[in-house]
C-alpha cells in the first residue's frame, strides 16, 4: 500500500489560508503564494471510483527523491491532469440547489462567455477546487472568453467565483461580499481568504487587487 501511494504522479495541490501554523509546516511541505498557502496531498482512487486523499509528509518527500524546489510545479501539473476543471454560471448553480435543475459545464467550449454573468469554477470532485486559480492556462482560457481579465473571489477552499474584469463591478463591493460570505456562510476549516484577486491573460499572473 505504501509503495502504491508513493507515486509522484498522484500528488496535487490544496489551497489554504495563509495563516497555517508552524505545527503544520514542521510536518508537511507548504509553499506561500500571495496571502495563501499551498499544501500537497496524495490522491487515492478506490476500486469503486471513490476518490480520497491524504497530506504529503516531509519524510515522504525525501523518500520520493523529489527536489523541494520542483514540488509546486509537479503538483500543479498533476492537479490539472488528475481533476477536470468545471465552470458554471452562478445563477445555474443556485437554481440547481433550489430546484434540482441541471447546471451546464462551460469549460472547453468555444463560444464567448457573457460579461453580464458571474461564474463558479471548481473541479470535478468538488473538493479543494480553489486550486484552479493557480492553473494559468485554465484561467487564461476563461479570461480570453470574457474580457481578458478576471476578478477572483475566494468562495472557499473548494471553489472560486469568477467575475468579468469590467468597470461595472466595484472592487470595494466585491470585497465586502467576500467578507460577508466568509463571516456568515463559510466554515472556519473551509475559509480561504477575504481578499479579491485578479488574473490578466496578458501577464498570466494572479495578483491581489484589494
Amino acid at each position: 500500500m505504501k509503495n502504491k501511494k508513493l507515486n509522484k504522479d498522484r500528488l496535487f495541490m490544496r489551497m489554504m489560508n495563509g495563516s497555517v501554523g508552524d505545527e503544520i509546516r514542521d510536518s508537511y511541505p507548504c509553499d506561500d503564494i500571495l496571502d495563501l498557502t499551498v499544501g500537497y496531498r496524495w490522491l487515492n482512487v478506490q476500486e469503486d471510483g471513490v476518490r480520497t486523499s491524504e497530506p504529503l509528509k516531509n519524510e515522504e518527500l525525501e523518500e520520493l527523491g523529489i527536489c523541494r524546489d520542483s514540488l509546486f510545479e509537479l503538483a500543479r501539473k498533476n492537479t490539472k491532469d488528475l481533476f477536470s476543471t468545471r465552470l458554471y454560471r452562478l445563477e445555474d448553480l443556485v437554481r440547481r440547489i433550489c430546484e434540482g435543475s441541471e447546471a451546464c459545464d462551460l469549460m472547453g467550449k468555444e463560444e464567448p462567455l457573457n460579461t453580464n454573468e458571474i461564474y463558479v469554477c471548481t473541479n470535478d470532485s468538488g473538493m479543494f477546487g480553489a486550486a484552479v486559480m493557480l492553473l494559468e492556462d485554465v484561467m487564461k482560457e476563461i479570461a480570453d472568453r470574457l474580457t481578458g481579465k478576471l476578478y477572483i473571489l475566494p468562495s472557499s477552499i473548494h471553489e472560486v467565483i469568477l467575475v468579468p474584469g469590467i468597470e461595472a463591478y466595484d472592487l470595494n463591493m466585491l470585497k465586502d461580499t467576500v467578507r460577508s460570505v466568509n463571516s456568515t456562510v463559510v466554515s472556519k476549516c473551509d475559509f480561504l481568504s477575504d481578499n479579491v484577486y485578479s488574473f490578466d491573460s496578458h501577464t498570466g499572473k494572479v495578483e491581489i487587487v484589494l
